[in-house]
């Protein structure tokens, strides 16, 4: 997320897409680089006034072709051709060249002709509060309304040859984690007093295609530790030796696993590198994705940032507003957590917090910890979903 995108981790994916990690690229004396040292937003024009295009993980490698004329943004540009402006102190500068002998530039980038850019200004977000509750329960209530609507998201689902016993996985490294639903495929879990839920692991415990596991344990390819709600749907970071030129992640992933329903988690370092509107737009295109695919959406609320707790609300109720709008089900993961030790966080305030042994053993004193009580609520939510929705 953002922590170093490690290079073991991220190879095959930024090498195929060209965007290449620092210390990998054949570099000569003459050409400026820059590597991103954050997440950090590439935009049309030098200022924060200007759209964001891509967000960046930390640790890609950029040319840079020209800069401002106070030097405060350079003009970035990646292997695949992909260019941007970004702010000049979030990145790590080459040490063999000056600022002031590159080229001014008052070149503003058109947005339109990017793939996978951010979503149009015209989409008006709803207006939310940074301090108002979360109004919604833990597990989705499937309304009349919900069930009516994916109902005929199931039916158009399979018409597509969707399969109706697969999930797929959708999010950052909170997702991206082998202890996030992954030990169910292993038969590594206690359930204890949630003995009924059983049934649902029964259910999912297929294979999406021959050479995966089953959902609980497939490799997603809408899932990766650095994702946000913007990276997740741009072709520059999906997996080539799997998917198709110019599909994104998440339009990769459903075509190879036809899934019913995703579960689909953003936020956390969302509210580091953009605005809850802009988060807004990206999630809506991600709800719209997933519909088209015949996919059932399931949100989820996120645990609240502690270093920006009314943006993060701000954030969650994003989420919250496009449920209601899209009569997609949404489970309110922050309030779940928001009494636990850190707001079940780890203390960097980033990563769900761990027990000593399995995240799937859901004995007392392990739900006590973030990432247990996200793997209890996730399987109760697809529990609820099976029943009254694919069934």
């Amino acid at each position: 997320m953002v922590r170093k995108v490690l290079l073991g981790s991220l190879a095959v994916l930024l090498v195929a897409a060209m965007i290449v990690p620092h210390g990998v690229a054949a570099q000569d004396n003459t050409t400026p680089y820059a590597w991103t040292e954050t997440q950090t937003n590439l935009r049309t024009g030098p200022g924060t006034g200007y759209p964001i295009i891509t967000t960046l993980p930390i640790g890609v490698q950029l040319v840079i072709e020209a800069r401002n004329a106070d030097t405060s943004w350079i003009l970035l540009r990646a292997e695949n051709g992909l260019r941007g402006w970004g702010r000049t102190r979030l990145f790590r500068l080459s040490g063999n060249f000056q600022l002031r002998a590159l080229p001014v530039s008052t070149e503003i980038i058109d947005r339109s002709a990017v793939a996978g850019a951010a979503p149009p200004d015209n989409v008006r977000p709803p207006e939310v509060s940074g301090t108002a509750p979360l109004d919604a329960p833990f597990i989705p209530k499937i309304t009349p309304s919900v069930r009516a609507a994916m109902r005929a998201i199931v039916a158009k689902g399979r018409q597509m040859g969707n399969n109706p016993r697969v999930f797929s996985k959708v999010g950052d490294c909170m997702t991206d984690h082998p202890q996030f639903l992954n030990p169910f495929a292993w038969g590594q879990y206690n359930l204890r007093e949630y003995a009924y839920l059983q049934a649902t692991i029964d259910y999912f415990n297929v294979k999406p295609r021959e050479d995966v596991g089953s959902s609980w344990d497939a490799g997603s390819l809408a899932a990766h530790n650095g994702f946000n709600s913007s990276a997740v749907r741009e072709p520059q970071w999906a997996n080539p030796a799997l998917c198709q030129p110019n599909e994104s992640p998440l339009k990769c992933e459903y075509r190879l696993n036809k899934p019913a329903v995703a579960v689909i988690m953003f936020g956390i370092a969302d509210v580091l590198v953009m605005t809850p509107q802009q988060f807004y737009r990206f999630m809506l295109n991600i709800v719209n994705d997933s519909l088209a695919a015949g996919v059932v959406p399931l949100l989820s609320t996120f645990p609240e940032n502690p270093s920006v707790p009314q943006l993060s609300r701000q954030v969650n109720q994003m989420v919250l507003a496009l449920a209601r709008q899209k009569n997609v089900p949404v489970m309110n993961f922050a309030d779940a957590v928001k009494n636990l030790p850190n707001g079940g966080l780890e203390a960097d305030g980033i990563h769900l917090s761990l027990p000593p042994g399995l995240a799937t053993d859901f004995s007392p004193e392990n739900l006590q910890y973030g990432m247990t009580v996200r793997n209890l609520l996730v399987l109760q939510s697809l529990d609820v979903i099976r029943r009254e929705i694919l069934n």
